[in-house]
């Protein structure tokens, strides 16, 4: 985004709405990235903007994202979107009671454990 031919990285308004909600105090991210208490201050007036590493880590406090406090993207949610294969999985454990059994069997297994368990599943794929 650009304001006056110059490049805007950082999207105040957002971080305000997210520091608010989340009940963070300006002083508290001042203090955490080693600045002045005027820095948010500095930022609204668009003296200054933060730098990667504390868009970073204001997004780490606000619980958000870089991409979400620049405007790249309106989702303020971190967590990736599942996949589609992460999304298969969890409709058959949350659909199929025999696969619901096979994950809370699987659970306290070890890995080599699990590993002979697809085996002989496999194998008994194989006969049918």
């Amino acid at each position: 985004m650009h304001k006056n031919g110059v490049s805007i990285l950082f999207q105040y308004d957002r971080f305000e709405a997210l520091r608010v909600n989340r009940g963070v105090t300006k002083t508290f991210i001042a203090h955490t990235l080693g600045r002045s208490p005027t820095l948010c201050q500095d930022w609204k007036q668009q003296k200054s903007q933060p730098n990667d590493q504390q868009l970073r880590e204001v997004a780490r406090i606000l619980g958000t994202t870089p991409a979400y406090l620049r405007g790249e993207t309106d989702d303020p949610d971190p967590s990736p979107a599942p996949d589609a294969e992460m999304e298969a999985l969890l409709t058959s454990l949350r659909e199929r009671e025999d696969m619901r059994m096979l994950f809370k069997l699987a659970q306290d297994a070890s890995p080599e454990d699990v590993r002979q368990a697809v085996k002989i599943i496999e194998a008994l794929r194989r006969h049918d």
